[in-house]
């Protein structure tokens, strides 16, 4: 594990020093499990392991200096995600009766919206972490070999969208949820290997690709992506918008108003279903006109994407009156 006691816990949350460690981890190692070693992969997560076991480190290197930042910056995330994973179990006392809530003479248990608001500021705090951690990787990578040798680094670099800083600097507003984030990735994946794929034609797509993995990627490469992320990103929250039913979270589309009776209080709850069409209609129709711009792109720049003929189209149309299916 990456933590092994309560005053290690306290530089990233203040609790009581009276908090029992030996509680907390179980859950501090399903953090680990389920989201720091996935991220990083398994070497990355071995290496930064055995500098923790040696830490602190007297005039530390260039490399042992990042790597401790990293240290702290994955610390940030698995106890916040910790205290999300558990946080129901570390609200009970679990007896040989059964279950029961933890509460004294002197202490009352929290409110449901504070619960709510808790549990929320823990699931913030730890997924968006782990976005940190992912661009702190990227920017530092010289330091990071394991991870530069592994899949993890190769599917990052070769996404279109790998990271909550890419989808806002399009910009596109998800709350810099790394959550919602996680949420679009299969519907990204999608829209990646169809619409964009059918739109670049498969050439250009595969040299885009192999070329995004290299250190230094060519000047057109870095010219087209920002015209591959929009209609990419525009597509695919339609589709989450569709499985999940405005405002895109990480429970799917909500609307917010102001309670009559107190204006102080916001209400947030599930959007109806013509305003979930209607921003499915939207954001389809942006991501259209972006796909547009995307093409008219590749021709106005021709001399650098020879293969690409112009006819290539993703988008499926229906001729209603007629009442034919076709490619547009």
């Amino acid at each position: 594990m990456l933590l092994s006691n309560i005053t290690e816990i306290k530089t990233f949350l203040p609790i009581g020093t009276g908090n029992d460690f030996n509680r907390l981890k179980p859950h501090i190692i399903n953090a680990e499990n389920k989201y720091i070693k996935t991220l990083l992969g398994t070497n990355m997560y071995n290496e930064l392991l055995e500098f923790y076991e040696i830490s602190p480190v007297e005039s530390p290197s260039e490399i042992q200096i990042a790597m401790n930042e990293l240290l702290q910056k994955t610390q940030h995330s698995i106890i916040h995600l910790a205290y999300f994973v558990g946080y129901d179990f570390l609200n009970v006392s679990a007896t040989d009766t059964g279950f029961q809530r933890i509460e004294s003479e002197h202490k009352k248990g929290l409110f449901k919206y504070q619960e709510d608001n808790l549990k929320q500021y823990f699931s913030d705090a730890g997924f968006n972490s782990l976005d940190t951690i992912l661009v702190f990787l990227e920017q530092n990578i010289q330091h990071f070999a394991e991870f530069k040798n592994s899949p993890n680094w190769t599917e990052f670099k070769a996404s279109f969208i790998p990271t909550v800083d890419v989808v806002e600097q399009i910009p596109f507003n998800i709350f810099d949820s790394r959550l919602t984030f996680l949420n679009l990735k299969p519907h990204i994946a999608f829209i990646e290997d169809t619409t964009i794929r059918i739109a670049l034609g498969e050439t250009i797509y595969q040299e885009i690709k192999t070329e995004m993995v290299k250190d230094n990627p060519e000047e057109k490469i870095t010219a087209i992506l920002p015209y591959i992320r929009k209609p990419l990103i525009y597509f695919a929250s339609a589709l989450l918008m569709e499985e999940t039913g405005a405002t895109l979270g990480n429970n799917g589309l909500f609307f917010e108003k102001t309670d009559a009776n107190s204006p102080d209080n916001r209400i947030k709850g599930p959007s109806t279903e013509e305003r979930i069409m209607a921003m499915i209609k939207r954001n389809r129709n942006i991501g259209n006109a972006y796909l547009d711009a995307l093409k008219s792109y590749l021709i106005a720049n021709i001399e650098n994407w020879e293969t690409y003929d112009g006819s290539k189209s993703s988008i499926f149309k229906r001729d209603n009156t007629s009442k034919k299916s076709f490619w547009a």
